[in-house]
């Protein structure tokens, strides 16, 4: 990533407000699906501010938090501090694209990636999922979308994602109004 993408993003996480702690977006009305989970790890891709991340630690997951924004992770680093939690949240920066780094080799029970989209990357985290782990992706997407963007999943990309998964059930897979959200759950033990 060249220096002028980082500094938008960092321009951008700067200014916005401290995040409240949620689950991810694909897990609305699903999050009793972590109870399947064996362990308490958890891996938030893009991070951002860290929603998703304060949240799982708020769950009793030890978290792994990653982003392209020193400064969304500085940020995050602290709200994790305000919020008791700092022991459950290692975030630090990373750049994404086409792999995560190599010392991130799960097994994980949480994995979310929210907004960000990398089919390289998209395709190597169910492999990372422990057993019962659960997957959660949303991104932008050309299905429905009100103008068109170069970061959008083509129809049907987190669909064929699932299809290749193997070893993983799907709970959620749904794509419309500019977004698409998969939801994929290791069999258990």
């Amino acid at each position: 990533m060249d220096d002028g993408e980082r500094g938008r993003w960092d321009a951008r996480h700067r200014d916005a407000p401290d995040p409240t702690p949620r689950p991810p977006d694909g897990l609305v009305g699903l999050v009793d699906v972590l109870a399947q989970a064996t362990g308490r790890r958890a891996l938030d891709v893009a991070c951002g501010l860290g929603a998703v991340s304060l949240w799982a630690a708020g769950q009793g997951f030890a978290v792994d938090a990653l982003d392209r924004s020193a400064v969304a992770v500085a940020r995050l680093r602290a709200r994790a501090v305000a919020l008791a939690l700092d022991g459950l949240v290692r975030a630090r920066v990373a750049d994404l694209a086409g792999a995560l780094p190599a010392d991130v080799t799960g097994p994980y029970d949480l994995l979310v990636c929210q907004r960000f989209r990398d089919p390289a990357l998209l395709r190597s985290l169910p492999g990372l999922l422990g057993a019962g782990g659960v997957l959660v992706v949303t991104v932008l997407s050309e299905v429905g979308a009100a103008t068109p963007s170069r970061f959008a999943a083509a129809a049907g990309e987190l669909s064929h994602l699932a299809r290749t998964a193997g070893g993983c059930e799907v709970l959620r897979d749904v794509e419309g109004d500019g977004k698409a959200t998969i939801v994929l759950r290791r069999a258990g033990p």
